[in-house]
């Protein structure tokens, strides 16, 4: 079995310095799996290559968080046969409520629930989901959520819109 590159060390790091590492530890390793594009919410895995061949690529720290927590919110609660209380349970609101403000609070409701359900994630700081449009067949909600990892490291996940061509599960800067 192979073992895992050790982190890379961040731009400017004191000698000795293990954050790297222990960020890598408390928040975990993942395969880096990229948006196919703007207009879909599908991921397709990243190969990068190497001095033995190809492999595939990784992402660690609060980018493997975020990358996880923006899978989970585009997979429907219960349909992972591996992890049935895996995903999201916003679709509910947005399909069964026929105000666009009940529809933005229960959809609220869900992107916090499905976060701060998360062991990696200390605290929710802040969520954001615009008002409506005046346009009552919208279902468009962009939603912002602002969380601080187990690790102390802030983080915000953007929805952007889901499948609306907008970028979706960046880390902000």
């Amino acid at each position: 079995m192979t073992s895992l590159p050790p982190p890379p060390t961040p731009p400017g790091a004191v000698p000795g310095d293990d954050s790297a590492a222990r960020r890598r530890a408390l928040l975990g390793v993942g395969v880096r799996a990229d948006l196919v594009g703007t207009a879909d919410t599908a991921r397709d895995l990243v190969l990068r290559t190497n001095t033995s061949g190809v492999d595939l690529a990784l992402v660690d720290g609060v980018d493997a968080l975020c990358q996880d927590l923006a899978v989970g919110l585009t997979t429907l609660r219960g349909s992972d046969p591996f992890n049935l209380r895996f995903g999201f349970l916003g679709l509910n609101p947005l399909v069964e409520q026929t105000s666009p403000v009940l529809a933005r609070e229960g959809l609220r409701g869900a992107v916090v629930e499905m976060v701060a359900a998360d062991p990696r994630v200390r605290r929710v700081v802040d969520l954001s989901a615009p008002a409506p449009s005046g346009d009552v067949a919208s279902r468009r909600l962009d939603v912002t959520v602002s969380f601080e990892a187990v690790s102390g490291d802030p983080a915000t996940l953007n929805t952007g819109g889901l499948a609306s061509g907008t970028p979706f599960g960046e880390v902000a800067p």
